[in-house]
């Protein structure tokens, strides 16, 4: 399950995935090359911390915690959508 709010702080979407079966922890590494395969651009990647990436034109953050910011955007379907092709990299489908 993914749940998507307004974030006020940062102007955006944030998108959180949970999962009760297992703990939520996204491989950056894994997602930034599988990204890159998709033609993704990547602007900045702190292993274990961060990756900053541009998808579908916005500035998205993601977290190993499964934690997405999908900046300067207000529409929380758009935001899943972003976050899905995210998880679908982390090999998350199932929390879709």
């Amino acid at each position: 399950m993914i749940i998507a709010k307004p974030c006020v702080t940062m102007k955006g979407i944030v998108i959180q995935a949970y999962s009760w079966d297992k703990k939520i922890k996204i491989d950056l590494a894994k997602v930034k090359t599988c990204l890159e395969g998709r033609s993704v651009k990547i602007r900045t990647f702190i292993p274990g911390m961060m990756l900053i990436t541009v998808i579908e034109g916005f500035e998205t953050s993601i977290y190993p915690s499964g934690k997405i910011i999908v900046k300067e955007l207000e529409n929380s379907e758009k935001g899943k959508e972003i976050a899905s092709i995210i998880l679908e990299c982390a090999g998350l489908s199932d929390v879709l």
